[in-house]
């Protein structure tokens, strides 16, 4: 029976970034076994097939003709993902037909590629299921994956400093307990990457901002910060409509009250990398939930 590859937690900014791993970079057995499932490689050496993410679902489109194909945005701290689910994932595609945008919700799938053209490469997910979900596991979901990202990164990042390669960089890690696939994976990713550590520096950033939009209300922000987020949350919900609010109008109706255009932009940039809210179009701020 073949095995079936375990759903990967990653980040959107790790994801949109990842490419095919050809059959001639995998172990021989691999690479002779017709049945071996693509593979996808991140930057950071994370080998995957299937995934694990949640989000906010902010955008739905049907872009079926003869049946039906559902398109969904889905966005983390650090980016979005590309959903498709169609007549041969119909679970997938009956949840997307009927939830309601913006929603928190929970998803499993298999990574994709699409080149179109030399050099231009696009990542989505084809669902396998989706479920709904609330807030607080939204939030589990970002900070475990942060964890586990997080340890990818300290161990390239070490790779990248003793300046270890082919064999040697494979005893290296292996001693000090990198899994069998992460060290395969780390190898393959420096062959291929020419600027590994620009990246490792952008994840880390992406990472560090995604967190601290979770942390709004934790013990190391000032009460009045606190009160800011929780003014203009209140002013959302006043001002939100069916079509969400308009931004320039919500600046202004905040400024009538006391609260400069600076704060407002900082607490909606938090709430945005939160998911708390998100913009259905340029200019137009709606909540979610």
């Amino acid at each position: 029976m073949l095995k079936r590859e375990v759903a990967k937690r990653v980040f959107a900014r790790e994801f949109e970034v990842c490419r095919e791993l050809e059959k001639t970079e995998r172990t021989d057995s691999e690479a002779a076994d017709s049945k071996t499932p693509n593979l996808l490689i991140s930057p950071l050496g994370l080998i995957l097939n299937r995934v694990f993410v949640v989000g906010v679902v902010t955008e739905l489109d049907n872009i079926g003709t003869q049946s039906e194909m559902w398109k969904a945005r889905i966005v983390d701290p650090t980016g979005a993902f590309t959903v498709y689910a169609g007549q041969y994932q119909p679970e997938a595609s009956i949840f997307l037909s009927t939830v309601q945008v913006p929603a928190f919700i929970a998803l499993t799938g298999k990574a994709r590629t699409y080149e179109p053209e030399p050099g231009s490469v696009f990542v989505s997910i084809r669902a396998e299921e989706v479920n709904v979900v609330d807030e607080e596991i939204r939030n589990r979901w970002v900070v475990d994956t942060a964890e586990q990202t997080v340890e990818r990164l300290e161990a390239f990042s070490d790779v990248l400093t003793n300046g270890y390669r082919g064999e040697k960089l494979r005893e290296y890690l292996l001693e000090k307990g990198i899994s069998s696939e992460n060290t395969e994976g780390i190898v393959i990713a420096l062959e291929r990457e020419r600027s590994p550590a620009e990246f490792v520096k952008l994840l880390r950033a992406s990472i560090r901002e995604g967190l601290k939009a979770l942390d709004l209300d934790s013990e190391n922000n000032t009460d009045a910060k606190a009160d800011q987020k929780e003014f203009v949350l209140e002013l959302l919900k006043e001002m939100d409509g069916s079509k969400g609010v308009d931004y320039a109008a919500f600046i202004d109706a905040a400024a009538s009250r006391g609260i400069s255009e600076q704060v407002v932009e900082e607490v909606i940039r938090f709430l945005l990398e939160g998911g708390q809210c998100y913009e259905p179009k340029i200019g137009i701020i709606k909540l979610v939930g």
